[in-house]
């Protein structure tokens, strides 16, 4: 399993992401590794992160990706219909190969065959085995909207999709309620601007190691208005938020040992603030463009 985590910023222009890179298998082994969780989706610039097993998910993915340009273009409610629909698809699709075609049964026939009156208990076995079967599939879906609307929209079994964006930040995988509740702890705002908030979700995603399938390693990517590229999260960036939480969580009583990570630079925080200033360039150039345009049809 995983943790994938998004939160606002910047006053809902911005969306910071982040997902860990544990790769998990049953209750045998886990550890971190190169795979990728979050996906870009073009032309919009939107997010795709994932949790879940891999058998329901590259169905499900699969799906998605190939509609990839209705994806957040226009309205927030179009891309949850295509999610959901696409999500049931991918489940009927896996229901009819692991469940009916093994055993000659065409979808048509299933479905009169449950339909009837009296259902003969092969069919019977048969439905409860689907009717139990779960995608193992939860998807993080951010970005903005063709009128750049935020949206964070959870998928999950089966084919049901959630709008968090009223709420401001979500977390999917098995360490999603650790990462949620220390969001809450430490008052999470979506006026925070992206440095915060990328210390803040980092912060989220540490607490969620709780869970044994969560792993340290992490890509992180901020999404903002007017931009279709996400922006990733740079390691040195990444090194210099490790360092700044290692000396924020350290107990009073612990002393520094040869071991420990180098403590933050005295001015780590213009550093973060220099980059998310950077981060939200694109912001302040659609900002211009609305104030020019405002500013024209009132001379007019």
């Amino acid at each position: 399993m995983t943790v994938c985590v998004s939160a606002l910023a910047s006053n809902e222009e911005a969306i910071v992401c982040i997902a860990d890179k544990a790769l998990s298998y049953g209750d045998h082994f886990q550890w971190d590794s190169d795979s990728i969780k979050m996906l870009p989706v073009n032309p919009s610039g939107s997010l795709i992160m994932f949790a879940g097993g891999e058998r329901g998910t590259s169905k499900v993915l699969a799906r998605i990706l190939a509609r990839e340009s209705e994806v957040g273009t226009t309205t927030v409610a179009d891309t949850t219909k295509l999610l959901e629909a696409e999500y049931k698809a991918a489940k009927d699709e896996l229901v009819e190969q692991l469940y009916l075609a093994p055993r000659l049964l065409k979808r048509s026939d299933y479905l009169d065959a449950v339909k009837g009156a009296a259902i003969n208990p092969y069919i019977k076995s048969v439905a409860e085995e689907i009717d139990a079967f779960d995608m193992d599939c939860q998807l993080l879906v951010c970005g903005f909207d063709g009128e750049d609307k935020p949206f964070i929209l959870d998928v999950m079994n089966p084919g049901v999709v959630t709008d968090m964006t009223t709420t401001g930040f979500h977390a999917i995988g098995s360490g999603w309620g650790e990462a949620v509740s220390h969001l809450l702890f430490t008052e999470h705002k979506r006026t925070h601007g992206v440095d915060r908030v990328l210390y803040d979700v980092f912060d989220a995603k540490a607490n969620a190691e709780l869970n044994a399938n969560v792993g340290y390693e992490w890509d992180a990517q901020v999404i903002v208005a007017g931009s279709n590229k996400p922006v990733f999260i740079p390691r040195e960036t990444q090194k210099l938020i490790e360092r700044v939480w290692v000396k924020a969580t350290r107990s009073p009583f612990e002393k520094r040992t040869k071991e420990d990570a180098a403590p933050p630079p005295s001015n780590w925080r213009d550093e973060l603030s220099t980059f998310a200033v950077a981060v939200m360039k694109p912001v302040m150039a659609v900002r211009s463009k609305r104030l020019a345009s405002r500013k024209s049809k009132a001379t007019k």
